[in-house]
Order: structure tokens, then sequence, then C-alpha cells
């Protein structure tokens, strides 16, 4: 995380480590510094298994959610893919 914005905020949870890697990877080819935590105890199978968060320095909040959201909408659903024809 940057020092510029010291505080991380978790802007998005998922229960498996690579749905986590996929929302972080998108956020910081957009440029948008990020990290993924718990992916560790995500995978327990315990009474209240953990999630994996992602999480973003404070100050990209509002734009890491925005993306998050367009992202799981459907939006960005094509990023990278090759033509169907």
């Amino acid at each position: 995380m940057s020092t510029q914005h010291p505080n991380p905020v978790v802007v998005a949870k998922y229960p498996t480590e690579f749905e986590a890697s996929l929302i972080k990877n998108m956020l910081v080819n957009a440029g948008i510094p990020s990290q993924v935590a718990g992916g560790i105890t995500a995978g327990f199978r315990a009474e209240t298994p953990g999630m994996v968060q992602v999480l973003v320095p404070g100050g990209f909040e509002e734009e890491a959610r925005l993306l998050i959201e367009e992202f799981e909408a459907g939006e960005g659903s094509d990023v990278g893919a090759g033509d169907a024809d």
C-alpha cells in the first residue's frame, strides 16, 4: 500500500482467493494499488469460514468500488476476451 494513503479499506469480500485475486488484478490493471487478505482461512470447513478481502488505499475506495460494481454487473466481463466469431 502507498504511504500517501496508508489506511487500507476493504472494498470487496469473496469466498475464494481465486475470485478475490481476479478483482485485485483488475484493479491493479486500472492503476489502483490493491492487495488480497484472508486467503489462508477462506478454505477452512468450519462453522464460520473466512472470506477473502480485497483492500485498496483509502483514497482509491470510491473508484475501486465503482469498477467492481461495473465488473460484477457484467460490464467488464468481456475484458481481454477475443472475438467469438
